[in-house]
């Protein structure tokens, strides 16, 4: 797969068949979208491509106010590869870019970065200055340029739309047994093992390090966890947070994994929370903490044998 991530470009890319969005979560509505344009090209003979943005827009018309994100960057691209498309588009999103008109918007970003053969989009896709632009907008250019838009319906599970804002209620509500539902794969976070500042091997407890590199929609705190790392899995105790204890303010999740003493520095991890234990707290002696790591241990073992007991009893 192709990553663009310039605003522009020398050549347009060749027909191809196109969707639009944020994509954050590439839940079961995104999939529906990137599956209509991998079918649509397939047949047609087209290039499967995606045109995104990042940061997301929302962090550029509303500065502080950060989106907690279902995805990292790593995971998103991961996930869009997986998916079969060939080009993915980044568009580096900026106050300037956000005070384009529809039009202009479309035609510099979708009609010359594209010959496109057909383009795709949500049923709620709106873009361009003050959002204004539509399907019906994208409809009129695609009579006068010749290429063809389709408006993809809801995925709707229980009467519940899809929707990235819905799935982050549900992280930051720690329902993690639902979230297979609305995303058709169990919450993650995927991430490169970074070197940290040793101060869970000083502890006694020696961590794998994520930096996100973007706010998380899990919230902050402690939990038992599955990991995946050079084909293996593991269990573990991952801190989500910002070590409050020694005064750090950079979010990284930080994984202790079972009978496991290898580093994995510059290894791809994925972790999936399974159960909330505690949220992040700070306290005043290093000793206390000590004692703390040690009571997450147990209660993540204690949460792993009673799964296994109720696996074996099925």
């Amino acid at each position: 797969m192709d990553t663009i991530d310039r605003l522009d470009i020398s050549h347009p890319s060749p027909r191809s068949v196109v969707t639009i969005g944020n994509f954050d979560g590439f839940h079961l509505g995104h999939q529906a979208l990137v599956g209509k344009v991998v079918e649509e090209a397939q047949r047609s003979e087209c290039r499967k491509a995606l045109l995104t943005f990042d940061p997301h827009p929302q962090e550029i018309i509303h500065p502080g106010r950060p989106v907690h994100r279902i995805c990292t960057s790593m995971q998103r691209l991961t996930l869009f590869e997986q998916a079969g498309l060939d080009e993915v588009h980044i568009l580096p999103f900026t106050h300037e870019l956000s005070q384009f008109e529809a039009e202009d918007f479309a035609y510099r970003f979708l009609i010359q970065r594209f010959q496109l053969e057909k383009l795709v989009i949500g049923y709620d896709f709106r873009f361009g200055k003050h959002r204004k632009g539509d399907f019906k907008t994208l409809e009129e250019l695609g009579y006068r340029h010749g290429f063809e838009v389709e408006e993809v319906a809801p995925i709707k599970v229980d009467q519940q739309t899809v929707s990235s804002t819905h799935i982050r209620q549900l992280i930051q509500g720690h329902q993690f047994e639902v979230l297979p539902e609305f995303l058709g794969r169990s919450y993650s976070i995927l991430g490169m093992v970074e070197q940290g500042d040793q101060r869970g091997r000083q502890l006694g407890f020696p961590t794998t390090n994520l930096r996100p590199g973007v706010p998380l929609a899990l919230p902050r705190g402690v939990y038992a966890s599955r990991l995946s790392v050079q084909g293996q899995e593991y269990q573990g105790v991952t801190n989500v947070g910002v070590r409050p204890t020694f005064g750090q303010n950079e979010a990284a999740v930080e994984t202790w994994i079972f009978d496991f003493s290898r580093d994995l520095y510059g290894e791809t991890m994925e972790v999936w929370p399974l159960r909330f234990l505690r949220p992040e707290q700070r306290f005043s002696e290093v000793d206390e903490l000590k004692q703390q790591i040690s009571k997450d241990i147990q209660a993540a073992e204690h949460f792993f044998n009673a799964e296994s007991s109720i696996s074996s009893a099925t």
